[in-house]
């Protein structure tokens, strides 16, 4: 009985090996399987922010920036209501980094006025959380520097933005999802 507990863990992992490879495509029919398999388990909600944090790491390196914005959006009108009655720091990290990932996204549309509102917006969720990518970001558009999407990159990569990096990847749990299993 464990092994189906831990599927969608195995499918997610399996996920992230596909998007370290490239293959952004098949990561995100893993990670969408995935989210529709747990949303029953226990800590439900911890797994679903997890896949979809993998899943927009994919779409961000797809460059379908919109798609993220539209994504980071719904879920920050979902989650804004609740900021009364959840005040942990879980909750406001991942609130605070829904705005981050926006600002990111605004960047690569050369949307600058709405890439400061979220960096703004991210340092005021996160409070004294840290947030060093969202800060020096909104640092560098406040001073008016020219951000190439290579120097966000590199600042992304600096920061440790990604999750799904080789070092947090298990390829001994990954399990390969059917072809015939497609969630889209």
């Amino acid at each position: 009985m464990k092994e189906k507990t831990n599927l969608h863990l195995q499918i997610a992992e399996n996920g992230k090996i596909l998007a370290l490879k490239g293959d952004h495509k098949e990561a995100l029919r893993h990670y969408k399987e995935a989210m529709r398999m747990c949303q029953s388990v226990e800590n439900s909600e911890l797994f679903l922010q997890h896949y979809s944090l993998c899943a927009m790491e994919s779409l961000e390196l797809m460059e379908a920036h919109e798609e993220i914005i539209t994504f980071c959006e719904k879920s920050i009108d979902f989650l804004t209501p609740k900021k009364a009655e959840r005040t942990d720091e879980w909750f406001r990290k991942n609130l605070a980094s829904l705005w981050e990932r926006k600002g990111i996204q605004c960047i690569y549309l050369d949307e600058k006025t709405e890439a400061i509102e979220a960096f703004d917006a991210a340092l005021k969720e996160a409070k004294e959380l840290s947030m060093p990518l969202a800060k020096e970001l909104l640092n560098w558009l406040r001073r008016g520097y020219a951000i190439t999407h290579q120097k966000v990159r590199d600042l992304q990569n600096r920061h440790r933005y990604f999750t799904v990096r080789k070092e947090n990847v298990n390829e001994k749990i990954a399990v390969q999802l059917p072809e015939m299993i497609n969630p889209f």
